[in-house]
């Protein structure tokens, strides 16, 4: 089941970004991200257990993606692609885009899903690029 997440699970949250940034808790604090206009995070739980979430911004009919993050001992069941999903057809987008580091696996992910790159955008993690990449819808 896919629904918005509460702070019931903060600790959850936090414990799925830290897989992805160990600042995470510091950088997308949960009560702050879901109070600001056009910030959405969903959940996609199993009996109540967080397995992963999905954090966009919205701006009219396309979204920018901040955050997705699967618990990895549940990646590769399609949780990643149901909650993409999931954004596109509540918020009927037109387009999704997204920054993803060079070296991130993640990207081969995108691009199954259609996702192009559209530009590298030098240093942006610092000393490392990252891929602007967008689906149109």
């Amino acid at each position: 089941m896919i629904d918005k997440l509460s702070l019931d699970y903060k600790l959850d949250y936090d414990r799925l970004g830290y897989k992805l940034n160990s600042n995470f808790s510091y950088l997308f604090n949960l009560e702050e991200t879901i109070n600001k206009p056009y910030n959405y995070v969903f959940g996609y739980f199993e009996d109540n257990k967080l397995l992963g979430f999905i954090h966009i911004v919205l701006t009219v009919d396309e979204a920018d993606l901040i955050n997705i993050v699967v618990d990895p001992l549940y990646q590769h069941k399609k949780i990643g692609t149901k909650l993409i999903y999931y954004v596109i057809k509540r918020f009927d987008l037109k387009a999704l885009t997204l920054e993803v580091r060079e070296s991130n696996d993640a990207v081969k992910f995108y691009e199954h899903l259609g996702f192009e790159i559209k530009r590298t955008i030098p240093k942006y993690y610092g000393n490392e690029s990252a891929y602007l990449m967008k689906k149109v819808i």
